[in-house]
């Protein structure tokens, strides 16, 4: 599906914050308030700069996915690649078919609407969602990688 390398500015700040001026407070969310968006562009990914679906003009159905800490798999630490993997499907709900669009893009935000994106990612192969259409990332298809 997708892998996810670039983490954004917002992010990157946020983990050196966190990490060398003690700041816990830099994060806004924890784990259970990671939320998995769509996107049919994305002009600036590093910036988390990113066209998401728009619910009055493509798809009245779509919302970002939840996906709480119980459901990723992290790679062991002695592993090279520091990874984690969505262990369940990720599934949105099929499309009221206000109009056509393609998906090229999926990115992890902080909150259901707004907040703050912290990964983009371009998908293997963009997808045209059609009315009716259900997209699906399929478990272990989604890798987010820190280099």
């Amino acid at each position: 599906m997708a892998t996810s390398n670039a983490a954004t500015t917002y992010l990157e700040h946020a983990i050196l914050d966190f990490l060398f001026k003690n700041n816990s407070g830099s994060f806004a969310s924890p784990g259970d308030s990671i939320y998995i968006g769509l996107a049919t562009a994305a002009s600036d990914p590093e910036a988390g700069t990113v066209t998401e679906v728009n619910t009055t003009t493509e798809d009245a159905n779509y919302v970002r996915q939840q996906v709480t800490a119980a459901n990723w798999t992290l790679a062991s630490l002695a592993t090279d690649a520091q990874t984690v993997t969505n262990t369940n499907n990720i599934e949105y709900s099929a499309s009221s078919g206000i109009a056509s669009y393609t998906v090229t893009h999926v990115f992890v935000a902080d909150a259901s609407t707004s907040g703050n994106i912290l990964f983009v990612g371009a998908l293997d192969a963009s997808k045209t969602i059609a009315s009716g259409d259900v997209f699906r990332i399929n478990a272990t298809n989604l890798t987010i990688e820190l280099k």
